[in-house]
């Protein structure tokens, strides 16, 4: 217990590093580290969309000099830093993070945490790997610029953010973030108006959100992409206008007949059900995942509408991905199925949903003159037009803004169509009119126009990336007055060693009020007085026990002269550069309120309350002790503590509040202090409807002015999303009763039958009973009438 002690009281308890073996596998000397953290990459998913983005980042990145470390999310492989990947120099997974990294306590403990936790949790599963790996490669890359980029789907970038905006990564890290669309839009867009599990969406949209607007520089590919994200509340004045860089195809090939493609396309894997039946028919190609957000049931309908003297013409290859529909209307269907529905028996197609996008562009540039069908209903940035934009190949398109952009980057105009997104006569319009004159050899743009574009983008991106290096560098160190204010209100006995670690805080520029709880007519506690003379610089302050804790803490505010306040319990332990890290975190965001998980401590030690900003999930309120947080005192004099008797949250009320108005906060990673467990002012469940309703009571207090956007949309989603789970959950309890009325009819009917054939069996037992007996009878009778006959003389 004392070494795990003195270890959590040394300085570099959070710090990670690699296991010794793995040491030797990285060049100090290197100056420039690109991580890439993404949960696809090309060559390892066959992915055309994220994954492609990522090998053309990392192409371009090692082609400027940086050192380029994938992290993989979301993956079983364990890599070992090794990698035979071109521009690659090592590959890790988060799965391997035990395995590869010498962590400390402090980090098993908070991924413990998580693993107990719901499905929800698993975004910070991911999101602390990510942290412990930068870190570690901050570690072993001393003299190096590192710079991280995420996505912003998934959130992986969310814990190592918070960690940056509270000084626990290094300003020689920058983070940067790429918004490919996320789970808001992606279920917009697939028509997914019901959800099966609302708390995983809800930590989704808050992760992705979070990353967005906080990281050091964010990217958005397309305007179309930044407008959605507005629409959803998303603040987008500090993202920076980027395209994709362009995956060029490789045209020097040689062509070969569409027999001869077929044949290895069958060596990869490909489903084709027969060659091209006529070569005078016309390859026309849904090029995309099959799934409604990629516009699926646009073409399909539209395929159905053709006349019979059109589709004839056609040889229709859906070339992509089999994936589950989630439209509500088509809920239960992959496409593949959905498909043969509509199609099979009537119009002759082909999928091949397992080629790379390598081998599925292969295919198009060697089909005969086809027509590529690019029908999305709405669309980020597609790598899809960027690759189909540079073969020569008729497009209809649809007209999104996302195609828009694209196919501008490439200077691609001839040979395109454009068609109404999501308008079915509007696409077979178009079918029918390209496919009834003579074929055209649209012109295409030239290598070099690409290379030229690409080299652009990299110096843009290189620019961007040195801007924000500048506006994170090192602020200039400040040393604002703080206020502690220590509550003594249940057992007194612990505070000498609470004030013990305040007094051993590493900064200085401190102000400590005790306040303690006394009843009349008793004499002040032993330990009160023996701290009044221990600590004769503090001010102590006897209570009215009568008075509740939210007023304790108004009167501690009011006597505060610092610029910051911190409540703390008379229970807790501070570690030594607690406040400092405090104020830290506080200067580098220009935050309002810092927060910190707290720390139990006791034959091991156990990390809880690993909070964050998401309304949502504060709203629930589940737990079991208030908040440690430093705050502005101007943010408590704004929204004064609560004075209902017997609420013990009083600081997740002050916390809801910063959130609900859209204030900066400030999130450190690691705890701060130590506390007893259980404490003297524990929360105990069934107290939880109480502060969960006070707590929404205190909410609802502020104007409606002043929310914020964001948190109204999400409190709108959420309350739509329960009402959701309420009715599918009487929906299925109907179904219930349904079912058990069903059976009961026919149980009842059963035994009916049962008391019916019963009855009828007793009936047969009693007429078999009755000729038993008249058989009986007739045989006395006979044997009667034989008697008689014998004794009667012959005349």
């Amino acid at each position: 217990m004392k070494n795990l002690l003195d270890h959590i009281l040394s300085p570099d308890h959070s710090q990670v590093h690699f296991q010794p073996q793995l040491q030797e596998l990285f060049n100090a000397s290197v100056q420039k580290v690109a991580i890439l953290a993404t949960s696809e990459f090309e060559g390892f998913y066959y992915n055309g969309g994220i994954g492609t983005y990522y090998q053309a980042l990392s192409q371009h990145l090692a082609a400027d000099g940086w050192s380029i470390i994938l992290l993989l999310c979301q993956n079983d492989t364990e890599f070992g830093g090794k990698s035979q990947v071109p521009n690659l120099q090592h590959i890790f997974s988060t799965v391997e993070v035990d395995k590869v990294l010498n962590l400390q306590p402090i980090h098993r403990a908070i991924l413990a945490e998580i693993q107990e936790q719901t499905i929800a949790q698993w975004f910070d599963y991911e999101s602390f790997c990510c942290l412990f790996f930068t870190q570690a490669i901050l570690a072993s890359f001393p003299e190096a610029v590192v710079y991280v980029e995420f996505p912003a789907i998934w959130g992986f970038g969310y814990r190592t953010i918070q960690a940056k905006k509270s000084g626990v990564v290094p300003n020689r890290c920058l983070i940067g973030v790429t918004d490919h669309g996320g789970f808001e839009w992606l279920r917009e867009t697939n028509h997914r108006y019901a959800v099966d599990h609302p708390h995983w969406f809800w930590q989704a949209y808050y992760y992705e959100q979070y990353s967005y607007e906080n990281a050091d520089v964010t990217y958005f590919p397309s305007h179309f992409l930044k407008s959605k994200v507005e629409s959803y509340g998303w603040k987008t004045s500090q993202a920076v206008h980027l395209p994709y860089f362009i995956p060029i195809v490789n045209l020097a090939a040689q062509k070969y007949d569409v027999r001869t493609i077929r044949k290895s396309l069958r060596d990869v894997g490909a489903l084709i059900d027969s060659p091209l039946q006529d070569p005078q028919k016309i390859p026309l190609v849904f090029f995309g995942r099959l799934e409604e957000r990629k516009g699926l049931c646009t073409f399909v309908e539209a395929i159905q509408s053709l006349s019979p003297n059109i589709s004839e013409k056609l040889e229709i290859i859906f070339l992509g991905k089999i994936v589950q529909l989630e439209s509500t209307q088509l809920k239960g269907l992959d496409s593949q199925q959905y498909i043969d529905g509509a199609l099979k028996g009537k119009i002759s197609y082909q999928i091949l949903p397992n080629l790379s996008s390598l081998e599925a562009i292969e295919l198009v540039r060697q089909l005969p003159m086809p027509v590529v069908c690019l029908c999305s209903l709405q669309e980020n940035f597609p790598n899809t037009a960027l690759e189909m934009g540079q073969l020569t190949v008729r497009l209809i398109v649809s007209d999104t803004g996302g195609f828009q952009e694209t196919l501008n980057l490439l200077s691609r105009t001839d040979g395109v169509r454009w068609f109404e997104p999501g308008n079915v006569i509007s696409l077979a319009t178009f079918i029918s009119e390209v496919i009834s004159v003579p074929p055209e050899m649209p012109v295409i743009p030239e290598r070099a126009f690409l290379g030229t574009v690409n080299q652009k983008l990299l110096n843009q991106r290189l620019e961007y990336m040195t801007e924000a290096f500048l506006k994170s560098a090192p602020k200039e160190s400040k040393t604002p007055r703080v206020t502690i204010g220590v509550t003594c209100l249940a057992d007194a006995g612990k505070v000498l060693d609470c004030l013990e670690s305040l007094a051993g805080q590493t900064y200085q520029n401190l102000e400590v009020i005790v306040l303690y709880k006394n009843s009349a007519g008793k004499p002040i506690p032993e330990a009160i007085t023996r701290a009044k003379v221990q600590f004769s610089s503090y001010q102590f302050i006897e209570w009215n026990v009568n008075q509740s804790l939210g007023a304790a803490y108004n009167r501690l505010v009011e006597l505060a002269t610092g610029e910051y306040f911190l409540q703390f319990s008379s229970d807790g332990i501070a570690l030594p550069l607690m406040v400092e890290k405090f104020v830290t975190a506080a200067c580098e965001s220009d935050s309002v309120a810092v927060v910190c998980p707290d720390m139990k401590l006791d034959h091991n030690f156990e990390v809880i309350n690993l909070n964050d900003s998401s309304l949502l999930k504060l709203l629930e309120f589940n737990y079991n002790r208030d908040l440690c947080a430093l705050f502005t005192v101007e943010l408590l004099r704004e929204f004064r503590y609560s004075e209902v008797r017997d609420l013990l949250a009083l600081n997740w009320h002050i916390l809801g509040a910063a959130i609900a108005t859209g204030k900066e906060i400030a999130y450190y990673p690691y705890p701060l202090y130590l506390s007893d467990s259980p404490v003297a002012l524990s929360i105990n469940p069934e107290k939880f409807p109480k502060e969960r309703y006070y707590l929404r009571q205190y909410l609802s207090q502020i104007e409606a002015c002043r929310w914020t956007q964001r948190q109204l949309h999400l409190l709108l989603t959420c309350v739509e999303q329960l009402w959701q789970s309420e009715t599918q959950k009487q929906g299925q309890i109907w179904q219930i009763q349904q079912e058990k009325n069903r059976y009961q009819a026919l149980a009842s009917q059963s035994q009916a039958w049962m008391q019916t054939a019963l009855q009828t069996q007793d009936e047969l037992d009693s007429i078999q009973s009755q000729l038993q007996e008249a058989q009986a009878e007739i045989e006395r009778v006979k044997a009667q009438l034989e008697q008689v006959q014998q004794q009667t003389p012959v005349r």
